[in-house]
């Protein structure tokens, strides 16, 4: 897949010529040669820092509408589609061109396809009720009888106009009394289907706001800030975190409705999330005031996400926080003791160390329930891509991590291309209830290159070779050319394409 850089240099070229500049006149705008140039814009030279900073302020542009991070997941994503869709001969190559021609049109085909998605998933959800509710096939069977039965009576009617009057007045008091049963009968299936919007929901909300947080790199510095200023006045009232918290809340006590089978970490992060939304509300508002947050549903959900990330912030300080996963080499478990977190907290919290100057490792994050149904897919991982469509390979740790209960499992995964990286991933429980209830159970998977394996505890094993086994592995089924992959669970989507030969 192409990196973000592999479009700075389309981009350059296509505003140079909308300008009507020359490689020569831009060169000389940017201090640089007109050869040097050319290798930029075809991609044979990387471009970044102050160099890039004065290319755009030569073309009246900012850094970020050149830098194409939010780009290039746009044309990963396009890429994905069309495999997923079976369109054969568009690849990579082309989804990068288009959305470096064209971006406004890849954008609205992405959400042509989110409503597409939604309109399947809308049907399969009701034929599936149909099909599978016992008073819905029952009103289901009622209603085509008593079709049947109006349709027979009002055939003898038609083909018999001799009948006698006391004869045409029976039949049709049977069809009248039919067709008030068939009305009755439709009356009650609309009442249980409910409105036919409300069956299935759609899943573009969620994605948008996938996009909203990967377009600000999950990083929110207003959020930040006031998370910070919050824990700072807590901790010098010396009253204690959560006494501190509940005062400004106005309790007395600690909160128990709702939260009596909940673990203490647990407790506590809600209880921050209520702070947080109590005295930082407004500036929630604000935040989420994007346009890319575009239906109502989408921006509830960026309403909770900004919540929780505002009480991560007061939970988990920035700099002591990342002072201590630098210290301890991101051992997650050790973190989540010393700051009396979970482990989804903590892996959720990595993913936000991502203050420009002040950034901790770059990770991917993802998040599985047994069903395998995936959710909070973002990547700071320099060519690895979080899968949105079409589920994940099922070879991945995040899978493995189901049946390990209290440890990690670490993986180095093989992508197809030859690209490896290391997964961390590990079952969590957030709520379990009493004797009967059923736990709430699910995988979380933090993702980060293998050249950054030196910085983390976990990559301690593949590089001392006490522990060699790699695992090729790809995206999805659909997307991945392994042909001999003893778990693939559906074919691949299209011929093999130039560059889909595996490494040895």
């Amino acid at each position: 897949m192409a990196t973000p850089r592999s479009l700075i240099g389309r981009r350059i070229r296509d505003r140079r010529r909308e300008l009507r500049l020359t490689q020569s006149a831009l060169a000389e705008k940017a201090g640089i040669s007109g050869s040097y140039l050319n290798l930029i814009e075809t991609d044979k030279r990387l471009i970044g820092g102050a160099l890039l900073k004065r290319v755009a302020g030569a073309l009246g542009l900012e850094v970020g509408d050149l830098s194409g991070v939010e780009d290039s997941r746009l044309a990963h994503d396009l890429g994905e589609i069309a495999r997923t869709l079976a369109l054969d001969g568009l690849g990579t190559e082309q989804a990068v061109d288009f959305v470096a021609r064209c971006p406004d049109w890849a954008r609205a085909f992405l959400a042509l396809h989110r409503s597409y998605r939604d309109a399947v998933s809308t049907s399969t959800a009701l034929s599936d009720r149909l099909s599978q509710d016992p008073a819905l096939m029952d009103l289901s069977h009622a209603v085509l009888s008593r079709v049947t039965a109006i349709r027979s009576f009002a055939e003898i009617l038609e083909q018999h106009p001799d009948l006698a009057p006391a004869e045409r007045a029976r039949f049709t008091g049977i069809v009248a009394a039919q067709s008030d049963d068939l009305a009755a009968s439709a009356r009650e299936m609309i009442g249980l289907l409910g409105n036919p919007l409300d069956a299935a929901k759609p899943t573009s909300p969620g994605e948008e706001v996938d996009d909203f947080i990967i377009h600000h790199d999950n990083h929110f510095p207003a959020l930040e800030a006031a998370g910070a200023m919050l824990r700072q006045q807590v901790d010098e009232e010396g009253v204690g975190l959560m006494s501190g918290f509940r005062r400004r809340l106005g309790l007395e006590t600690e909160p128990s409705a709702g939260s009596a089978d909940l673990p203490p970490e647990s407790r506590r992060f809600q209880l921050a999330k209520r702070v947080f939304a109590d005295l930082h509300g407004d500036l929630v508002e604000q935040v989420i005031d994007d346009p890319r947050l575009a239906s109502r549903e989408a921006r509830e959900r960026a309403r909770a996400a900004m919540t929780a990330y505002g009480a991560g912030a007061m939970l988990l300080p920035y700099e002591p926080f990342l002072k201590a996963a630098e210290a301890t080499r991101y051992d997650v478990d050790l973190l989540a003791e010393r700051f009396g977190a979970s482990y989804e907290q903590i892996a959720h919290r990595l993913v936000t160390l991502r203050r420009p100057g002040a950034e901790g490792l770059a990770f991917a994050f993802l998040r599985a329930d047994p069903a395998g149904n995936l959710s909070k897919p973002f990547s700071a991982v320099p060519g690895l891509r979080m899968p949105r469509f079409g589920g994940s390979c099922p070879l991945w740790a995040l899978h493995a991590a189901f049946g390990e209960a209290d440890r990690p499992v670490v993986q180095l995964a093989v992508m197809p291309q030859g690209e490896r990286y290391l997964f961390i991933a590990r079952r969590v429980v957030k709520r379990r209830g009493g004797y009967g209830a059923t736990p709430v159970t699910y995988s979380v998977m933090l993702g980060c290159s293998l050249g950054d394996a030196g910085r983390i505890v976990y990559g301690d094993a593949f590089l001392s070779r006490r522990q060699s086994l790699e695992t090729p592995v790809g995206i999805n089924c659909r997307a991945c050319p392994r042909e001999d992959c003893r778990q693939r669970a559906h074919p691949a989507v299209g011929p093999r394409r130039q560059g889909d030969d595996l490494p040895p």
